[in-house]
């Protein structure tokens, strides 16, 4: 090996330390402050038999032994997406942010072994004029390591394969086998990486970046400072390129920024972290429970700067879209499923709309997909001005003029007014249960309006212009509610109703929906049989073990909200 192209360490400070790779050493148990520590979290249930959360809220998962979850042998997580070998510019970043990947993958390891979830996170060691975060953490809390090796438990590759492995390893082992760079690839997971990597990483974007040379800091929490500069040092070194990346090690954090922006870096985190930033500090703590993975974004500042990144195709786009606000997201685990679930606040100039799920848990029981819009008028209201006018600036590039005067004629309709009536304060479709090889295909739907009879003859009448001059829907009027679907006997069973919302899958997908503006539902085991069929092996036990998927969003006031999108296990 040549002096221009260093390469791992060798000898005696190279040896293997087999405990070293999923146990925290005393970095990541030192005292911090209170504020950043984690305990293990007692969530809220609402009120009701079904015990299921509201979006944003996250079940406490049960208690249960550490010895039976280690007796499962399942990793925390192990769905980290492999990054992609060799072949691209700026290897010294993307070498940096594969240790970024690397820790996700070892939830396993860490969830059968350790349930502190303390100690300090990457946003304390990250620059608090960030305007988008990443982080992720094989140490959450007690709650969520427990949680997730129950839930991963359901799905059979995953308990089988894994195991009480370090999945590190393997995406190491994946990301360098193919690798261009030969540099790179000789260097060893189990001497070289795993004797000092830690259990988090982040990474912030931070405003002043462009399409060549992002502003982007990467934090890769290390129990070896000494050991971690000297591997990443050299990993770095195998940029051959010429952009190469800088190293600065902070806080128990290897630091890892474009070349020429390390010290700013570091000058900007002393000034303040992002973890100082009251504005961060309040959306994280309103997102609650961070699981073993969170994001956060401020759109207000992020969108312009982020146009910035994409070149001069994304620029017209975003910095046009006035987009204002922040998002923060978690993904995190119940015993039953997987959630994404996150918040959003700050946004001007959106109202806050009266959420109401009845319409969708009275569906019938043989529902496999359903989707709900609560104050749908509400929103076109809102939605409007903006519209119209897109509509507008649309019609001017192909040389037409009043482009929402042309489609009122057209369509015989009145804008927006009659849209506001098709969809309602409450809007429903849904798919029943059905042999989908049959000539004839059931769905259905129903619109609670503040004029069925006008809603009703404007469907007609868009129907019938949709059919080729004939009306392919049954549809009828009770009270405020008009009742569609392709065929009479669905019709009936819509107006009939069900118990849908009773049911285990709907409930622990969706979870409380008696204040949602949005909500989606898919029943898994009733339409896998449309594809089981073609899968075999690994690919068919794994498409079984997964029971229903549901999203939910609601609104909490003028501008904020919360969401969730849950995946279910069997």
């Amino acid at each position: 090996m040549t002096e221009d192209n260093p390469g791992p360490t060798e000898g005696p400070s190279a040896a293997p330390d087999p405990s070293a790779a999923g146990t925290p050493g005393p970095e990541t148990t030192q005292a911090v402050p209170t504020e950043h520590t984690v305990p293990v979290p007692q969530y809220s249930y609402p009120t009701g038999a079904d015990a299921t959360s509201a979006p944003g809220q996250v079940p406490t998962a049960a208690p249960a032994a550490p010895a039976a979850s280690a007796a499962a042998g399942v990793a925390l997580a192990d769905e980290a997406t492999p990054p992609t070998a060799g072949g691209r510019r700026r290897t010294g970043l993307l070498v940096g942010a594969l240790a970024t990947v690397l820790v996700l993958g070892g939830a396993g390891y860490v969830a059968t072994t350790q349930l502190s979830g303390g100690g300090a996170q990457p946003a304390d060691v990250l620059p608090g004029d960030a305007y988008a975060y990443v982080r992720l953490d094989i140490d959450p809390s007690a709650g969520q390591k427990i949680a997730a090796v129950r839930f991963l438990g359901k799905l059979p590759q995953v308990k089988d394969t894994l195991g009480s492995d370090d999945p590190r390893k393997k995406l190491w082992e994946l990301a360098t086998k193919d690798s261009s760079n030969a540099c790179a690839a000789k260097f060893s997971y189990d001497s070289d990486i795993a004797p000092w990597l830690g259990d988090r990483a982040g990474a912030a974007l931070r405003p002043g970046g462009t399409s060549d040379k992002p502003n982007v800091a990467i934090a890769v929490q290390v129990k070896d400072e000494d050991a971690a500069k000297d591997t990443l040092t050299k990993l770095l070194a195998c940029d051959t390129d010429g952009t190469g990346a800088e190293l600065r090690m902070k806080d128990g954090y290897a630091l890892i920024t474009p070349k020429g922006t390390g010290d700013a870096t570091v000058a900007a985190v002393d000034r303040g972290s992002l973890a100082d930033s009251a504005t961060f500090a309040d959306d994280m703590g309103a997102l609650g429970e961070q699981g073993v993975m969170s994001a956060w974004f401020d759109a207000t500042n992020g969108v312009k700067e982020i146009s910035k990144l994409g070149g001069s195709g994304m620029d017209s786009t975003l910095a046009t879209a006035g987009a204002k606000g922040r998002f923060a997201a978690a993904l995190r685990f119940d015993a039953d499923y997987v959630e994404l679930s996150g918040v959003f606040r700050g946004a001007d100039g959106t109202k806050a709309v009266k959420g109401d799920g009845a319409q969708l848990v009275n569906l019938p029981d043989n529902t496999v997909a359903a989707m709900h819009l609560a104050g749908g008028d509400q929103l076109v209201d809102a939605a409007w001005p903006q519209l119209k006018k897109q509509l507008d600036s649309l019609g001017s590039a192909q040389g037409q003029r009043d482009l929402v005067g042309q489609l009122e004629d057209q369509l015989d309709v009145k804008l927006p007014d009659d849209l506001k009536l098709l969809l309602g304060r409450s809007f429903t479709l849904a798919l029943p249960d059905q042999d989908f090889q049959s000539g004839t295909f059931s769905i259905g739907g129903k619109v609670v309006t503040s004029d069925a009879k006008r809603a009703d003859e404007l469907l007609g009448r868009l129907s019938a212009l949709a059919g080729g001059g004939t009306d392919p829907l049954t549809h009828s009027v009770d009270g405020d509610t008009v009742y569609a679907a392709t065929t009479q006997a669905y019709a009936d069973a819509l107006k009939a109703g069900g118990k849908l919302g009773d049911s285990d899958a709907f409930k622990l997908a969706v979870g409380d929906v008696s204040s949602s503006t949005t909500a989606v539902f898919v029943d898994l085991d009733k339409i896998e049989k449309l594809y089981l069929g073609e899968m075999k092996g690994d690919q068919k036990s794994f498409v079984e073990a997964l029971r229903s998927v549901g999203i939910n969003q609601s609104s909490t006031g003028d501008g904020e909200g919360t969401f969730s999108l849950r995946l279910v296990g069997n």
